[in-house]
């Protein structure tokens, strides 16, 4: 299956291994995918600045990303469907962007597969490499793509990058929660958002612990704490969007289900607001 592969003699530089077909054999052992056409596979791993004049990734890296923004798009939107565009955009890049992708190349062991050409530095190395990797996952997926089809690949995508833990509080950021807060209730149609001081120790001693809730209505919508009441509403304020936003759905249909069942019916999620930055 791989004998043009086993017969091209390639030279390898910056590999802490050498790229073979047996190497090759083995890896689509781990993706338990067998490639139709092996060629297809050999480009995927082979990035531009390889100079042995073979044909780069480059071609099914855009494929591949586009496929993987496609599904990862898709996923995350229907999961946090609080989520607004730039944080959608943040998470994606954060936990599915290039150097997230790299971590699950070295899991591959693409590491010793890719073939590159590093810089002379050694940082830039190892930065250059964190991202040949990222870009490599795109292009496998790519590759996977093209040769085993649209299903296939998204069920790669679904089993080995949409698996990986995800966590949205790390890229919110809200630099006035309590204005925003109270923008956002005004929005929903809710009660002005007011704090109240649920719990207090040491007030006059040098470390006072405050612990102060946030309210609409008779609902607590948050709660944080500090050491001055003013840090504890910031918090609890802060708490009460991220509740918001990072609410999770955990029953939801993807519109992609009608790609492999024609008989699937998907009903879209309604449409959710999106959020006032003052």
């Amino acid at each position: 299956m791989f004998g043009k592969i086993q017969q091209k003699n390639l030279k390898v530089e910056n590999r802490t291994a050498p790229f073979t077909y047996q190497g090759i054999n083995a890896f689509q052992s781990r993706l338990s995918i067998q490639f139709n056409n092996p060629e297809i596979l050999e480009t995927a791993l082979t990035h531009k600045s390889h100079k042995n004049h073979i044909q780069s990734n480059e071609k099914l890296e855009w494929l591949g990303k586009r496929a993987i923004n496609l599904y990862v798009g898709e996923y995350i939107d229907a999961k946090y469907p609080n989520l607004p565009t730039d944080m959608l955009q943040s998470l994606s890049q954060y936990f599915f962007g290039t150097h997230a992708l790299s971590s699950l190349a070295k899991s591959f062991g693409m590491q010793y597969l890719v073939r590159w050409e590093a810089p002379l530095s050694l940082e830039d190395s190892r930065v250059g490499e964190s991202k040949v990797l990222g870009k490599s996952i795109q292009a496998l997926v790519g590759a996977i793509y093209k040769d085993q089809g649209r299903d296939c690949a998204k069920e790669f995508i679904h089993k080995h990058i949409l698996s990986q833990p995800v966590d949205p509080v790390v890229i919110m950021n809200f630099d006035q929660p309590k204005r925003m807060l109270v923008a956002l209730a005004k929005r929903k149609n809710l009660e002005r958002p007011v704090s109240r001081l649920l719990k207090e120790t040491g007030r006059f001693t040098t470390s006072p612990v405050f612990i102060v809730g946030m309210f609409s209505g008779v609902s607590k919508i948050g709660e944080g704490f500090g050491s001055s009441i003013k840090m504890a509403e910031f918090r609890a304020a802060k708490d009460a969007l991220t509740r918001y936003y990072g609410k999770e759905e955990k029953d939801f249909i993807l519109p992609s289900i009608t790609d492999s069942d024609t008989n699937a019916e998907f009903q879209p999620n309604p449409l959710k607001d999106t959020p006032a930055y003052l």
